[in-house]
């Protein structure tokens, strides 16, 4: 691969940070900087403003082109970005209306988790939406920038932190690429996602443009980015008008939309590993929720219904220990329903299922004989529970109110007649059976 890292000799930020390169390259790291790893990485400096630069002014050779660059902005401050190039509308600052570059999120997420870990005390790290040209370079290409004053671009531990962010830059083969709608310029949603997730953004778009967006620019941000494998909308920045305009684009052009909320519990899993569970559980019961627990594997998903009155009697009061013990499990995701209950319906792999299923059969049977008078004969588990019955506390003349509940808590009541009551005269045996199929074989 053929990385040009290009600036211009009008730009004092391009300028310095390609001066900290060759600083860099003169002492590189043990085993060298992981830019050069595999890959041929040339310079060109041209002139005048980068975002007008035509196709001759970079290596034609090149796969990927990294401009590194000043940030301007109205409302200043110490800021190291990245971001792609492109023009939502009317160009106004170099190429041509209505198009976008051709950019990588892998890349772009690369640098900006680099800027993180090596920006100078007081400077942001973020993306910034789409904006700007050049937009006709024949390959990938994006924007590295030190701003936003003259102060910034010619802060030198600024852009050495921009010169390493490239220099380092090494993308993940696990990083999701996505196209982004809502937010303000610097995309702060779509940053955050970007540092913890697998998320790597492409295009991304302002909410100010998202509600005339057309059919044909998604269908832009899409294939320059990459091929996107899905958006993200940040639905709290945008109307109701506006999502109901995205999510009908969106759907006529069947890309799927991921949430911040799934794509942090995405981790290694692959994103197609993803959507089959997630379409599993939908398939299932519409309103279930699934949370992955250990490492997912890509491999056929299946569904794992537990009986309801077994993980009730083994689990209700006690979800943590039950969550704690799926992560020991690893490979397996818990469900929740309405207002989030944890619900009896489990996903694992086909292949793992039949393991599985016996393992939390056994999990619950071990939970019940730990915190329940219980007895398991064949395959029925029995529960025995003492409880407080209303019904005898009457018969002994025990007025209702107070009284009842000091007994079911377990203490004595003392009566106007000068009875005593304890709890145990006011209680009741209750039995329960669970038939549990095939128990006999977990014992």
């Amino acid at each position: 691969m053929i990385i040009d890292i290009v600036n211009s000799d009008s730009d004092p930020a391009g300028r310095n940070i390609r001066a900290a390169v060759d600083d860099l390259l003169k002492n590189p790291p043990k085993g060298g900087f992981p830019l050069f790893n595999g890959n041929e990485v040339t310079f060109h400096t041209v002139p005048g403003r980068i975002i007008h630069a035509e196709r001759s002014a970079v290596n034609p050779n090149a796969d990927l082109i990294i401009v590194v660059s000043r940030h301007s902005s109205v409302n200043p401050v110490p800021v190291l970005t990245v971001h792609p190039a492109g023009n939502f509308g009317v160009a106004g600052l170099g190429g041509r209306d209505m198009e976008l570059g051709l950019t990588s999120p892998a890349w772009m997420k690369a640098v900006l988790q680099n800027h993180a870990m090596f920006a100078p005390e007081g400077y942001r790290v973020s993306y910034e939406i789409t904006h700007h040209g050049p937009t006709d370079l024949p390959v990938p290409f994006f924007f590295v920038e030190v701003g936003s004053t003259e102060k910034e671009w010619n802060d030198v531990s600024a852009c050495t932190a921009a010169a390493k962010s490239v220099l380092y830059a090494q993308p993940s083969p696990d990083a999701l690429a996505l196209i982004g709608f809502g937010g303000t310029h610097y995309a702060a949603r779509q940053t955050a996602i970007c540092l913890e997730t697998k998320g790597a953004f492409g295009h991304m778009m302002h909410t100010r443009d998202a509600g005339s967006v057309s059919k044909e620019m998604v269908s832009q941000m899409i294939a320059k980015s990459g091929g996107a494998a899905a958006a993200h909308i940040d639905r709290k920045a945008l109307s109701k008008q506006e999502l109901a305009h995205i999510d009908g684009i969106l759907a006529d052009l069947g890309l799927e939309e991921i949430t911040e909320g799934d794509l942090r519990k995405i981790n290694e899993m692959s994103f197609g590993t993803w959507l089959a569970y997630r379409d599993l559980a939908a398939a299932t019961a519409p309103d279930l929720k699934i949370f992955p627990h250990g490492r997912i594997l890509d491999e056929e998903p299946s569904v794992i219904e537990m009986p309801p009155d077994l993980f009730s009697a083994a689990f209700l009061g006690y979800e943590e220990l039950f969550l704690a013990e799926l992560e020991k499990m690893g490979n397996i995701f818990h469900t929740t329903g309405k207002g989030g209950r944890i619900m009896p319906t489990l996903l694992t792999s086909a292949k793992n299922r039949r393991q599985v299923s016996g393992d939390l059969i056994v999990l619950s049977v071990q939970q019940i004989t730990r915190t329940q008078d219980s007895l398991v004969e064949g395959d029925q588990i029995t529960i025995t529970r003492r409880q407080f019955d209303p019904g005898i506390a009457r018969t002994l003349g025990v007025p209702s109110g107070p009284l009842y509940g000091q007994l079911a808590a377990g203490s004595s009541v003392d009566l106007p007649d000068g009875r005593t009551i304890t709890p145990d005269m006011v209680t009741k045996v209750v039995r329960k059976s669970i038939k549990i199929p095939g128990l006999e074989n977990y014992s």
